[in-house]
Protein backbone atom coordinates (compact mmCIF):
# COMPACT_ATOMS: atom_id res chain seq x y z
CA UNK A 1 0.00 0.00 0.00
CA UNK A 2 1.40 3.40 -0.73
CA UNK A 3 1.92 5.84 1.27
CA UNK A 4 -1.26 8.22 0.17
CA UNK A 5 -3.50 5.06 -0.01
CA UNK A 6 -2.38 4.64 3.91
CA UNK A 7 -3.61 8.16 4.47
CA UNK A 8 -6.71 7.83 2.44
CA UNK A 9 -7.49 4.58 4.70
CA UNK A 10 -7.04 7.11 7.65
CA UNK A 11 -9.03 9.64 6.61
CA UNK A 12 -11.78 6.46 5.98
CA UNK A 13 -11.04 5.10 9.49
CA UNK A 14 -11.59 8.63 10.96
CA UNK A 15 -15.19 8.90 9.23
CA UNK A 16 -14.02 12.05 6.89
CA UNK A 17 -16.47 12.13 4.56
CA UNK A 18 -15.01 15.43 2.62
CA UNK A 19 -11.89 16.51 1.58
CA UNK A 20 -11.60 20.21 0.25
CA UNK A 21 -8.52 20.91 -1.53
CA UNK A 22 -5.86 23.34 -3.44
CA UNK A 23 -3.92 20.66 -4.81
CA UNK A 24 -0.01 21.20 -5.53
CA UNK A 25 1.86 18.41 -6.80
CA UNK A 26 2.19 16.39 -3.65
CA UNK A 27 -1.33 16.98 -2.52
CA UNK A 28 -2.42 16.28 -6.04
CA UNK A 29 -0.90 13.14 -6.02
CA UNK A 30 -3.15 12.26 -2.63
CA UNK A 31 -6.41 13.65 -3.78
CA UNK A 32 -5.79 11.23 -7.02
CA UNK A 33 -6.14 8.66 -4.37
CA UNK A 34 -8.55 10.20 -2.15
CA UNK A 35 -10.90 10.39 -5.53
CA UNK A 36 -10.68 6.23 -5.28
CA UNK A 37 -12.37 6.60 -2.09
CA UNK A 38 -16.41 5.35 -1.78
CA UNK A 39 -16.98 7.15 0.97
CA UNK A 40 -15.20 10.99 1.17
CA UNK A 41 -16.41 13.39 -1.63
CA UNK A 42 -13.06 15.43 -2.77
CA UNK A 43 -14.15 19.28 -3.43
CA UNK A 44 -11.49 21.22 -5.55
CA UNK A 45 -11.51 25.22 -4.63
CA UNK A 46 -9.57 28.23 -5.64
CA UNK A 47 -8.06 29.02 -2.31
CA UNK A 48 -7.17 27.36 0.70
CA UNK A 49 -9.57 30.05 2.90
CA UNK A 50 -12.63 28.16 0.59
CA UNK A 51 -10.95 25.02 1.68
CA UNK A 52 -11.09 25.71 5.09
CA UNK A 53 -14.52 26.88 4.66
CA UNK A 54 -15.99 23.91 2.94
CA UNK A 55 -14.49 21.67 5.12
CA UNK A 56 -16.13 23.37 8.26
CA UNK A 57 -19.57 23.15 6.86
CA UNK A 58 -19.15 19.55 6.28
CA UNK A 59 -18.64 19.59 9.97
CA UNK A 60 -21.25 21.77 10.82
CA UNK A 61 -23.61 19.57 8.82
CA UNK A 62 -23.05 15.95 10.66
CA UNK A 63 -20.61 14.66 8.40
CA UNK A 64 -16.29 15.37 8.80
CA UNK A 65 -14.01 17.22 6.54
CA UNK A 66 -10.87 17.65 6.15
CA UNK A 67 -8.41 20.45 4.19
CA UNK A 68 -5.53 19.02 1.95
CA UNK A 69 -3.07 21.83 1.08
CA UNK A 70 0.59 23.14 0.52
CA UNK A 71 2.15 25.08 3.59
CA UNK A 72 2.10 28.08 1.33
CA UNK A 73 -1.74 28.07 1.49
CA UNK A 74 -2.12 27.36 4.72
CA UNK A 75 0.37 30.53 5.56
CA UNK A 76 -2.48 32.44 3.50
CA UNK A 77 -4.88 30.94 6.34
CA UNK A 78 -4.42 33.07 9.17
CA UNK A 79 -7.69 34.82 9.26
CA UNK A 80 -10.18 32.27 8.57
CA UNK A 81 -8.32 30.10 11.31
CA UNK A 82 -8.81 32.93 13.64
CA UNK A 83 -11.97 33.81 12.85
CA UNK A 84 -13.79 30.60 12.21
CA UNK A 85 -12.32 27.77 13.33
CA UNK A 86 -10.60 29.14 16.59
CA UNK A 87 -13.77 31.66 17.38
CA UNK A 88 -16.64 29.15 16.73
CA UNK A 89 -14.82 25.71 17.63
CA UNK A 90 -15.29 23.79 14.50
CA UNK A 91 -13.10 20.90 14.42
CA UNK A 92 -10.68 21.28 11.23
CA UNK A 93 -7.92 19.12 10.12
CA UNK A 94 -5.67 19.74 8.28
CA UNK A 95 -3.14 17.79 5.96
CA UNK A 96 -0.25 20.21 4.68
CA UNK A 97 2.24 19.14 2.28
CA UNK A 98 5.51 20.68 3.94
CA UNK A 99 7.21 22.35 1.37
CA UNK A 100 10.74 23.49 1.46
CA UNK A 101 12.21 21.05 4.13
CA UNK A 102 15.13 19.08 3.51
CA UNK A 103 13.46 16.34 1.60
CA UNK A 104 12.32 18.48 -1.03
CA UNK A 105 14.61 19.38 -3.53
CA UNK A 106 13.16 21.90 -5.37
CA UNK A 107 14.81 25.02 -4.48
CA UNK A 108 12.31 27.94 -4.39
CA UNK A 109 10.16 26.02 -2.11
CA UNK A 110 12.40 27.04 1.14
CA UNK A 111 11.69 30.02 1.95
CA UNK A 112 8.17 28.33 2.92
CA UNK A 113 9.61 25.31 4.44
CA UNK A 114 11.91 27.68 6.85
CA UNK A 115 9.14 30.06 8.10
CA UNK A 116 5.85 26.59 8.69
CA UNK A 117 6.66 25.18 12.10
CA UNK A 118 7.20 28.78 13.46
CA UNK A 119 3.95 29.84 11.78
CA UNK A 120 2.30 27.18 13.35
CA UNK A 121 3.97 27.55 16.69
CA UNK A 122 2.95 31.38 16.68
CA UNK A 123 -0.81 30.57 15.63
CA UNK A 124 -0.39 27.66 18.55
CA UNK A 125 -1.88 25.47 16.23
CA UNK A 126 -1.54 21.95 17.19
CA UNK A 127 0.19 20.36 14.93
CA UNK A 128 2.91 17.05 13.82
CA UNK A 129 5.21 15.65 11.21
CA UNK A 130 3.90 12.51 10.13
CA UNK A 131 6.14 9.54 10.88
CA UNK A 132 6.56 7.48 7.11
CA UNK A 133 8.00 4.37 9.29
CA UNK A 134 4.86 4.17 11.92
CA UNK A 135 1.60 3.76 11.17
CA UNK A 136 0.51 6.97 8.51
CA UNK A 137 -3.13 5.82 8.59
CA UNK A 138 -3.23 5.90 12.11
CA UNK A 139 -1.90 8.60 12.48
CA UNK A 140 -3.98 10.22 9.80
CA UNK A 141 -7.28 9.29 12.45
CA UNK A 142 -5.86 10.69 15.82
CA UNK A 143 -5.21 13.89 14.03
CA UNK A 144 -9.14 14.01 13.12
CA UNK A 145 -9.67 12.62 16.52
CA UNK A 146 -8.25 15.29 18.19
CA UNK A 147 -9.76 17.94 15.96
CA UNK A 148 -12.99 16.63 16.69
CA UNK A 149 -12.27 16.14 20.64
CA UNK A 150 -10.81 19.60 20.99
CA UNK A 151 -13.06 21.08 18.65
CA UNK A 152 -10.37 22.96 16.88
CA UNK A 153 -7.76 22.74 14.41
CA UNK A 154 -4.76 19.66 13.88
CA UNK A 155 -2.30 19.85 11.05
CA UNK A 156 -0.29 16.86 10.08
CA UNK A 157 2.68 18.25 7.74
CA UNK A 158 4.00 15.35 5.32
CA UNK A 159 6.33 15.09 2.68
CA UNK A 160 6.82 13.58 -1.01
CA UNK A 161 7.97 10.46 0.48
CA UNK A 162 5.10 10.04 2.92
CA UNK A 163 2.82 9.35 -0.09
CA UNK A 164 5.28 6.96 -1.55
Amino acid sequence: MSGAERIRAGLEAAGVTLAASVPDTWIGRLMTTVRQSATIRAVDVAREEEAVAVACGANLAGGRGAVLIQNAGLLNCGGILAGLVELYRIPCFFIVSLRGDVRDPVYYHAPKGRVTSATLEAWRLPHAMADRAGDLAEQVRRGVEFAAESRGPFVLLISGEDLA
